[in-house]
């Protein structure tokens, strides 16, 4: 089986389908979009304007991390991303909604804040690999339009970022009993594993949260089926106060 998969760089929903379909040895090539600006060629093409979204070989379009882990699970069914045994398949169901719903927005508004702050070095760190349609000194020039957008569209303001901040510590709490519950962590990589280890890998690439995460067994969940991932925000970059 062959995938096409659209996406964008540094995406955390992206790099969670993308792990997916290399547990599955799925062969798919990845095709990347400048961020923000993606949302038209995926309306173009999905009718929406998310990534990431997926056409496989038989020309079936999926859009969404749930969704593409779903027929991943119905097209190649080991490893299998949502468990068979119906009490821990409802766990890995609740928690991969909570990663999906709650925690990858809460990390998409943090990392457009903290590039809002930063130079324009940093938002093109997280384009490490990707193949983009523009030249490198276009994307650089770039920058401060998308970054503004970034901010807007994920609805990255400063109070809402400040209260993702204040209740960081509540979520990776959730999180760490998502795995003492052993809906994640285990051996078998599940789709809880992927949805939620993405976002706190991504939260990662902040040198200012990294000491707030290290140590926590969500940490070594995310870096597990992580272990690479682009892009790095020094230290210093979000206001003092805010942490």
């Amino acid at each position: 089986m062959t995938a096409l998969l659209y996406a964008h760089p540094a995406s955390h929903p992206c790099a969670a389908v993308e792990r997916a379909l290399e547990l599955k040895h799925v062969s798919y090539r990845r095709r990347d979009s400048i961020p923000v600006l993606h949302r038209i060629e995926q309306y173009a093409r999905f009718h929406v304007v998310t990534v990431p979204a997926i056409t496989f070989e038989d020309g079936t379009k999926v859009s969404g991390s749930t969704a593409i882990m779903h027929a991943l699970d119905q097209r190649v069914p080991e490893p299998r991303l949502f468990p068979t045994e119906e009490e821990h398949r409802i766990g890995v169901k609740r928690a991969e909604e909570w990663g999906d719903q709650v925690l990858q927005p809460l990390a998409r508004r943090i990392i457009w804040a903290a590039l809002r702050r930063s130079p324009s070095d940093v938002m093109l760190s997280y384009a490490e690999g990707a193949k983009l349609p523009l030249p490198s000194a276009v994307q650089r020039v770039s920058v401060p339009l998308v970054t503004r957008l970034g901010v807007k569209a994920n609805k990255a303001s400063d109070p809402n970022v400040r209260a993702d901040l204040a209740h960081l510590d509540s979520h990776l709490e959730r999180a760490d009993t998502w795995i003492a519950d052993r809906a994640m962590g285990g051996e078998q990589v599940n789709a809880a594993d992927l949805q939620v280890g993405s976002s706190i890998r991504l939260l990662a690439t902040l040198d200012d949260l990294r000491p707030r995460l290290e140590g926590r067994p969500v940490y070594e969940l995310a870096t597990r089926w992580f272990p690479r991932y682009p892009g790095l925000v020094p230290a210093g970059t979000l206001p003092g106060d805010w942490l």
